[in-house]
């Protein structure tokens, strides 16, 4: 195809400056054709010319395309680009031709971000009227130091911003490993962002074997998923699913997966003889935790045995769980000797200050509060740091049951940045619950409300951890039986 260049100030038309567009021509012969095939041209009408059709696209904003039809006279402008379109030979119009207006960093250098005269006149950004400052128009997005097309259904996509979000598009993963452009699902419906969709098993960069603890980053997105039948911990990108395998020792049984602040990354290993907390700073060798390495069945708190569950505060302060031992622990940085922050070594049972094979944890600092699923007691546990130890059940404690105030052996927990709600993985249910706190029964947010077992994209299978992404718009569950990862709109 041949190809010339037009520019819209060599238009006979009185062009500012910033409205000066560089456009691309293609030979005769050809038309524009949007790969939405049912959307329908920006702009239509009868001109004298090419560039006439031109001009008339230089003058709206969110034209990108045009294409003149030099016998009909017809002049079409599109909003899509090559990106969301295509410029395809047309028989039947032998004198039609295609314009495409040509972008780059240059044309927004000297207005994006800046204050809103800086684009009065521009052809590329318009003023946002909330920050009074020079945005990229509808349909686009800020990408690469340019204002890029969104988007249509089923298209490939990268980040959050590329679909277009005013035909209710967001990226989303699709069972060909990728992210595609589609509508949100409906509530309960669960996506699969690691794994298999259909729950086959694979030790390879697509498949995880056994996923129970999960975490989402809350710097930057990144899902960390725990392997338990073929010991290694996963990190998947935002927006891909191919995983990438952060630490394997086939003697393990990988637990659980924690990131601090500082990207440093925490994971608890119930295997090696005894448990143990390894820990990856950037850009350093693997080291554990704490210095002695481990304990052993007698319990003592100068080291660990049987980790679960692991957290970490702003200080360095290290919080585990060890199911055998029934105790939650806080490790001081550089401590040879934790303390009892819920449980009683060497005891177990149901009273407000014992636990029973607790399993995964929760903190939330900024209320001092640390949550465990107390899961042969079939509750939800709440203790306070720094507190006498006595624990408060915020859901459960009514017996293992499919009742709204019940759980059956629970193995995670999750609570909202504003403390008022919190999400456990129901396992023995194949269910995950919402509780919100103080009251007395939850409701079942993904999974059967029967406990019904299954592999469809509404059913989980043993689901082991919840987590939530930074803007607490998706509930992550690992999916035991089924490998693979779920995500489920929350809001």
């Amino acid at each position: 195809m041949q190809f010339f260049l037009i520019f819209g100030f060599l238009l006979s038309f009185h062009l500012s400056i910033q409205d000066q567009s560089k456009i691309k021509i293609s030979a005769l012969g050809y038309q524009f054709i949007p790969i939405d095939t049912s959307r329908p041209p920006l702009f239509t009408c009868t001109t004298k010319n090419l560039l006439y059709c031109s001009a008339e696209c230089n003058k709206r904003i969110t034209c990108r395309t045009f294409d003149f039809d030099a016998d009909s006279l017809q002049c079409r402008l599109w909003e899509m680009d090559n990106t969301t379109g295509s410029i395809v030979a047309s028989p039947s119009k032998p004198r039609s031709s295609v314009g495409s207006v040509q972008l780059s960093p240059n044309n927004y250098v000297n207005s994006h971000n800046q204050s809103c005269n800086h684009c009065d006149q521009s052809r590329y950004e318009i003023c946002n009227v909330n920050s009074s400052t020079c945005q990229c128009p509808p349909f686009t997005y800020w990408n690469n130091g340019m204002c890029m097309t969104q988007l249509f259904q089923g298209q490939l996509c990268s980040n959050a911003y590329v679909c277009r979000t005013d035909l209710n598009l967001s990226c989303q993963p699709s069972c060909d490993f990728t992210y595609r452009c589609s509508a949100f699902p409906s509530a309960g419906i669960g996506q699969t962002v690691a794994g298999f969709c259909n729950g086959s098993t694979d030790a390879g960069t697509f498949g995880v074997m056994g996923p129970y603890g999960i975490y989402v980053s809350p710097f930057d997105g990144i899902l960390y998923v725990t392997n338990y039948d073929v010991p290694r911990f996963q990190s998947f990108l935002p927006f891909s699913r191919i995983g990438s395998t952060i630490l394997s020792n086939a003697a393990s049984l990988f637990q659980d997966i924690f990131v601090d602040s500082s990207h440093n990354i925490y994971m608890s290993d119930s295997g090696i003889g005894q448990g143990i907390i390894y820990i990856q700073r950037p850009g350093m060798n693997l080291t554990s935790f704490p210095a002695i390495g481990r304990s052993n069945p007698n319990c003592s708190l100068t080291g660990l045995y049987d980790t679960r569950g692991v957290a970490v505060d702003g200080s360095g302060n290290v919080y585990a769980s060890s199911a055998t031992c029934n105790t939650v622990v806080k490790w001081p940085p550089n401590s040879s000797t934790g303390t009892l922050v819920g449980g009683k070594l060497g005891s177990y049972g149901s009273g407000s200050n014992l636990l029973e094979w607790p399993r995964l944890i929760h903190l939330d600092e900024v209320r001092a509060a640390l949550y465990v699923a107390d899961s042969l007691n079939n509750r939800i546990q709440k203790f306070i740091i720094g507190g006498n130890g006595t624990g408060i059940t915020v859901a459960g404690g009514n017996g293992p049951g499919l009742g709204l105030n019940q759980l059956d052996h629970p193995s995670a927990v999750w609570v909202t940045r504003n403390g008022q709600t919190l999400y456990t993985a129901d396992t023995g249910n194949n269910r995950v619950m919402r509780w919100n706190l103080g009251d007395t029964q939850g409701s079942v947010v993904a999974g059967s409300a029967s406990g019904v077992a299954g592999s469809t994209n509404t059913l989980l299978s043993y689901p082991g951890d919840v987590a939530f992404d930074p803007t607490e718009t998706y509930l992550y569950v690992s999916d035991y039986y089924n490998n693979r990862v779920q995500r489920f709109v929350l809001q």
